[in-house]
């Protein structure tokens, strides 16, 4: 029943996004890609059925590959084209189950999905065209992005269901999760965050969203020829931890 009524939230999400993810049986898809442009510290990517190997600036990813990093790392991507932007921070366990391009025009609609397993991931995402899908999976909801920078955390708890906080840091994010057995919809704007099963939409702290700022920028930043900053040294927001407020119980 969890996993009908999580579909369930999946595909209201992209009803929202004004998308039905029926048209990837459509012809003229093209496969996309992901391509690693900076390693800080220690990632691995495994294929389907294959095992792990060493994660190096410059590779292109296929659709189904899974990152992971390890303690003190981070990476950044570009996922399914240019106008995506991916740091995937320290511990982290992330899958890239679709990409994909319809055409071969440069503004061409795309279809791009990111599952977050756990740990943290940030992006910058460039307005997308109408009939394109940029969905963000998690183990507690699913966020449809259409041009923004966001953050997205998830860990597991010690009651072994998993905390997922979704932060809009600019545009907006349209987050579905099934929460006591009901599909629940938020709008996050800039600067908002939700954390399902723990209340309401809420103002991300200040200090926070400026963290989320400055990596996300220091990303783009590189991306347009700056070396990368290294590493922190102190976690910034232990996986998990997102901010605190009165919990329900998530389904």
């Amino acid at each position: 029943m969890k996993r009908i009524q999580t579909f369930a939230a999946y595909l209201l999400v992209l009803a929202l996004a004004g998308v039905s993810s029926l048209k990837s049986a459509e012809p003229g898809h093209v496969m996309g890609k992901a391509i690693v442009r900076s390693v800080s510290g220690t990632a691995t990517f495994t294929i389907p059925a294959g095992v792990p190997e060493k994660l190096r600036v410059n590779m292109e990813l296929a659709p189904g590959t899974t990152i992971t990093t390890g303690p003190d790392s981070y990476i950044y991507l570009n996922v399914n084209g240019l106008a995506s932007a991916v740091r995937v921070a320290a511990d982290t366990t992330m899958v890239i189950p679709t990409m994909e391009r319809i055409g071969s025009a440069r503004d061409s609609d795309t279809e791009t999905m990111l599952d977050l397993k756990n740990g943290e991931i940030a992006g910058n995402v460039k307005k997308v065209t109408g009939n394109s899908t940029y969905e963000i999976k998690t183990p507690h909801g699913v966020a449809g992005v259409r041009g923004t920078d966001f953050n997205v955390v998830a860990g597991l708890q010690p009651t072994g269901e998993y905390k997922v906080t979704f932060t809009s840091v600019t545009g907006q994010l349209i987050v579905s999760a099934i929460v006591n057995s009901e599909t629940i919809v938020k709008t996050l704007n800039t600067g908002e965050s939700w954390t399902p099963g723990y209340g309401d939409v809420v103002p991300s702290p200040l200090e926070l969203l400026n963290q989320y700022r400055t990596e996300i920028d220091a990303m783009i930043t590189y991306f347009q020829g700056a070396p990368p900053p290294p590493p922190p040294t102190i976690p910034k927001y232990p996986t998990g931890s997102p901010p605190s407020g009165t919990p329900s119980s998530p389904s």
